[in-house]
């Protein structure tokens, strides 16, 4: 269905010399998704006599890759624009009256190609793939109406999920705002005038850090007996409580752990650093994890959340930590960390509020961009297979 040519040169260096297009092969795996849609390397005329003049409809894969199964991950060039390609990137030219260029994007990264590429890549600590493995690799080939029609549906639903991340990026940088005015006292909720204070987050909670029993093995069990046993494994970085372990701690063991109780934040003292984690269990927690417990009648817990997030406060963490070379918190930092909170519960409360009312509206809309990607990879397993026809 066409030929092969090179990509050359460009260096990382070379990348942002000048104003003309260009792509890179890392790109191809880490930026370039089925098709070219945005180009993060602009280079110079100079650097561009040494590098190869892309052209509309060409395929252009990666053949120098990590992983055999990513090796020869490709997108179609789309753009009428001038650009170029750089080295270890192998360019298809297809005849375009017989091939749609997204319709092939898509496709050759699908299983029914990958796999062809894994199985035809060389090397292990580096992968490369050569011009004649690409050269036989097979596909199936509709009609090029058919092929337009499916590169039709395939890219208005990814026309949707750009539509959604566009949206989702606006309301963060909106709830990102929202917290920098209402966390700081720059902007005051309507009916709201007492003061703000400023203290140590020591003065109204109390900081205390894990403990793991030795050997730890005789202590942890995956069976439904005993208290819940938190890892820094149980959670994931956006998470912002904690419901579930995997295991737990047998009554043998709890004298030597700390148990905590449902409410209570916990924050890495080493990993995710200082971010917090509101328990919705009770349990036991290993030296790992530190915990801020009693802190009930001077913060709403959703408001200690919220600020406990805040860049003010992840800025201190990292100044009690410079200069030591290991980013790592104790409870003596943590108790030590300034505030600036309202006076007024309620106030802390209406605050939260504002907050969480954004975070509930950002989940909704990524559950959403889920569900569309999910659609997306459903459409593709069927129309670029061929087992649902366009009518």
């Amino acid at each position: 269905i066409g030929y092969f040519l090179k990509g050359n040169g460009i260096s990382k260096s070379q990348a942002n010399s000048g104003d003309l297009c260009a792509v890179r092969y890392g790109e191809l795996y880490t930026l370039h998704h089925n098709y070219i849609k945005t180009y993060n390397s602009h280079i110079s005329k100079e650097v561009a006599l040494f590098a190869t003049k892309i052209q509309k409809g060409d395929i252009l894969f990666a053949c120098s890759g990590e992983t055999k199964e990513e090796i020869g991950k490709c997108a179609a060039f789309v753009d009428e624009v001038e650009a170029y390609a750089g080295g270890d990137i192998l360019i298809l030219r297809t005849d375009q009256e017989k091939c749609s260029d997204i319709f092939l994007g898509f496709l050759l990264n699908m299983p029914i190609a990958a796999n062809q590429k894994a199985a035809k890549g060389q090397g292990d600590a580096v992968v490369h793939i050569s011009k004649a493995s690409l050269e036989n690799l097979s596909i199936p080939l509709p009609p090029i109406e058919e092929q337009l029609r499916i590169a039709s549906a395939l890219t208005s639903i990814d026309n949707l999920i750009d539509s959604l991340d566009r949206l989702i990026a606006k309301k963060r940088d909106i709830k990102q705002g929202a917290m920098q005015q209402l966390l700081s006292g720059k902007k005051r909720l309507k009916g709201f005038t007492e003061p703000w204070v400023e203290k140590n987050l020591g003065a109204d909670a109390l900081i205390l850090r894990g403990g793991s029993p030795r050997p730890i093995e005789d202590y942890i069990t995956e069976n439904t007996d005993g208290l819940n046993w938190i890892k820094i494994g149980d959670v994931k970085p956006n998470d912002k409580y904690i419901r579930k372990t995997a295991e737990k701690i047998i009554k043998e063991g709890l004298a030597k752990t700390r148990q905590v109780k449902k409410g209570d934040f916990i924050l890495s003292n080493s990993m995710s650093f200082g971010r917090p984690y509101i328990l919705d269990i009770d349990g036991c927690i290993h030296d790992g994890w530190l915990v801020i417990q009693d802190y009930q009648e001077a913060y709403d817990m959703q408001f200690l959340y919220y600020i406990l997030c805040s860049d003010v406060i992840m800025n201190q963490y990292v100044s009690m930590a410079a200069g030591s070379g290991v980013q790592n918190l104790n409870k003596d930092k943590v108790a030590d960390v300034l505030l600036y909170a309202p006076s007024s519960l309620p106030e802390q409360q209406a605050i939260a509020s504002v907050l969480t009312s954004m975070d509930n509206e950002l989940s909704a809309l990524e559950a959403k961009r889920k569900k569309y990607e999910q659609i997306k990879q459903g459409m593709m397993q069927q129309l670029l297979t061929g087992r649902i026809r366009l009518i």
